[in-house]
C-alpha cells in the first residue's frame, strides 16, 4: 500500500473486489471529478472577472484622473473668475469713486443703510455728519425735504425712486445729490437699494451753459440793436445833413437870382447860421471818432471855472433866447481853479446846457450851478423840459441814441453831445450822472471833475488815461 501511493496511486482496492465499495470509490471519484471541474471552471469565471474588474479599475483611474484635471481647470477658472470679479469690482467702485457716485442699500424698517463707500468723504462732508445709519437725509436742504419726503413715500408705492436735492455742508455750502433706485422685498423687509451721485458740477456746467446762451443771445441782441442803431443814425445823419444844406442852398438860390431881398443881412445870418450848425454835426463826428479810437489829447492848465461858465453863457444866450427859455447860471465864491483842459470842459459844459435848452419847453428854465467839493468841482444842469423816461434813462449817455428817433422829431442833432460829454468829463478822471422823473418832469445832469486829472502809471494799456510829464512851460499833458 505504501509502496504503492509512493508510485502515484490515489487509493487501492483489497481482493475479492466489494462491488459496494468499488461503486462508492468510483462515486467519490467522480465527484471530485466534477467538483475539480466546477472548481475550474470558477476559476476561469473569477479571473475574467478579475480581469474586467482589473480593466474597470484602470477605467476607473483614467475617469478619476480626467475628473481631477477638471476639477483643476475649474478651479483655475473660478480662480480667474474670482480674480476677474475682483477686478471688475475694483474698477467699478474706483469709478463710483470718479464718478462721484456711491451705492447704497437701506433697509426700511431698522432705517439703516450701507454704502459701496464712505459717503461723508465721497460728497465731503465732516466725520459723523451722516450719523450712525449714514443717512444723508440728515443734510437735506429745507426747502427740498418735502420734495425728498414724497419722491421716498411714493416708491413704497411703485417700486421706483427717484430723487434730486441739495444737502447742505456744515460750512453752508451747498452740494447737489441725485438719487435713482427700487424697492426690494425678502424676509427680513423691504429694502430701497439704489445709487447717489454727485451732480453738482454737471449743475454748474448747466448754469454756465445758460449763461453762456444767455450772453450770447444778449450779444447778439446787442449787434441787433446796433445795426438799427447804426440804421437810424445814418437815416438821421442825412437828415440832419440836409436841413442846414437846404437852408443854406435855398438862400444862396434867392441871392444868385439876383431877385431883390428887403434884409440881406438876415438872408447872410441864416446861412452862416446853418453853416455852424452843419460844422457842429460834423464836429461832433470827429470828437466821437476821436475819443472812440482813444486820439484825444488834453492840454492841461489851470482853468478858472466861473470865466468858462460866463463864455459858454454868451455862445448859449441866443439859442436860449430863440426858443423863450430862461437861462440862469450861479458860481459858489470858493470854486477857484482846477486843473484841465479848458476848451475840452467847455465843450462839456456847452453840451450839458445845450441839451437842457433844446429840450425845454417854450418858456421854461435851465439852471447851471457849480460848486466847490471835495475832491473838485460839481457841474449841476437843470431844467423843466421835456424830461425822460425811465426805459430810456440808463441809455441816455449812448451815441446816438435818442428818446425820439423819427424823422419827424422836433430836437435837432445827432444823439451824440452827452455821449461826448460823458467821455471828456471820465477822460478828466470824473463822473457825470443824469436824473429825470420821467417825461415831463425835466432833467437833472450832475458832472463830477476833480481838481486835477488823477494820475496812473507812465504805461498804460489803450483806452487808459497816461499822464506825461510836465514840460518846460509847466504844461501837463494826458492822453487817452
Amino acid at each position: 500500500m505504501l509502496r504503492g501511493y509512493g508510485v502515484g496511486a490515489v487509493d487501492y482496492l483489497s481482493k475479492p473486489i466489494n462491488t459496494e465499495i468499488l461503486r462508492s470509490k468510483i462515486g467519490v471519484f467522480v465527484d471530485a471529478f466534477r467538483k475539480t471541474r466546477e472548481l475550474a471552471l470558477l476559476n476561469k469565471a473569477l479571473q475574467r472577472e478579475v480581469a474586467e474588474r482589473e480593466k474597470a479599475q484602470q477605467a476607473l483611474q483614467i475617469a478619476n484622473q480626467d475628473l481631477e484635471r477638471r476639477v483643476q481647470e475649474r478651479t483655475a477658472a473660478l480662480n480667474r473668475a474670482h480674480q476677474g470679479v475682483r477686478e471688475n469690482e475694483e474698477r467699478l467702485r474706483m469709478a463710483l469713486d470718479v464718478a462721484q457716485i456711491a451705492a447704497w442699500e437701506w433697509h426700511l424698517p431698522s432705517g439703516q443703510m450701507r454704502w459701496s463707500t464712505d459717503p461723508e468723504i465721497l460728497f465731503g462732508f465732516p466725520k459723523g455728519s451722516f450719523g450712525s445709519e449714514l443717512r444723508i437725509l440728515r443734510t437735506v436742504h429745507p426747502d427740498d425735504r418735502p420734495a425728498v419726503e414724497e419722491a421716498a413715500a411714493a416708491a413704497l408705492q411703485t417700486g421706483s425712486y427717484e430723487s434730486q436735492y441739495r444737502a447742505v455742508r456744515s460750512d453752508g455750502t451747498n452740494v447737489w445729490i441725485r438719487e435713482r433706485g427700487r424697492v426690494f422685498a425678502d424676509g427680513e423687509g423691504d429694502r430701497l437699494v439704489g445709487i447717489s451721485r454727485d451732480v453738482s458740477a454737471e449743475r454748474e456746467a448747466a448754469q454756465e451753459r445758460e449763461r453762456l446762451l444767455k450772453s450770447e443771445r444778449e450779444a447778439r441782441d446787442e449787434a441787433e440793436r446796433q445795426s438799427r442803431l447804426k440804421d437810424e443814425f445814418l437815416a438821421t445823419l442825412s437828415h440832419e445833413l440836409r436841413t442846414p444844406m437846404n437852408a443854406i442852398l435855398g438862400w444862396l438860390s434867392i441871392l444868385e437870382s439876383g431877385k431883390p431881398i428887403r434884409e440881406i443881412h438876415s438872408a447872410l445870418a441864416i446861412i452862416a447860421r446853418n453853416a455852424q450848425m452843419q460844422a457842429k454835426l460834423i464836429e461832433d463826428l470827429l470828437d466821437m471818432n476821436r475819443l472812440m479810437a482813444g486820439n484825444v489829447t488834453l492840454d492841461v492848465t489851470p482853468v478858472d471855472f466861473g470865466a468858462l461858465l460866463q463864455t459858454t453863457m454868451q455862445s448859449l444866450q441866443p439859442a436860449a433866447a430863440t426858443r423863450g427859455v430862461q437861462l440862469i447860471a450861479s458860481v459858489e465864491s470858493n470854486v477857484g481853479e482846477i486843473l484841465g483842459d479848458s476848451r475840452r470842459l467847455q465843450q462839456v459844459l456847452w453840451n450839458l446846457a445845450h441839451n437842457a435848452i433844446k429840450f425845454s419847453v417854450p418858456e421854461g428854465r435851465v439852471e447851471i450851478h457849480v460848486q466847490r467839493t471835495v475832491e473838485g468841482l460839481q457841474i449841476t444842469v437843470k431844467d423843466n423840459g421835456q424830461g425822460i423816461s425811465p426805459s430810456f434813462l440808463p441809455h441816455v449817455f449812448e451815441r446816438f441814441r435818442q428818446q425820439d428817433a423819427s424823422s419827424t422829431r422836433a430836437a435837432f442833432g445827432l444823439g451824440l453831445g452827452l455821449s461826448i460829454a460823458k467821455h471828456l468829463v471820465e477822460l478828466h478822471g470824473g463822473t457825470i450822472t443824469a436824473l429825470s422823473a420821467g417825461e415831463g418832469q425835466g432833467a437833472t445832469f450832475i458832472a463830477c471833475v476833480p481838481a486835477a486829472p488823477r494820475p496812473v502809471r507812465a504805461s498804460a494799456p489803450a483806452g487808459e488815461t497816461r499822464v506825461a510829464p510836465a514840460d518846460p512851460a509847466g504844461l501837463t499833458t494826458i492822453s487817452a
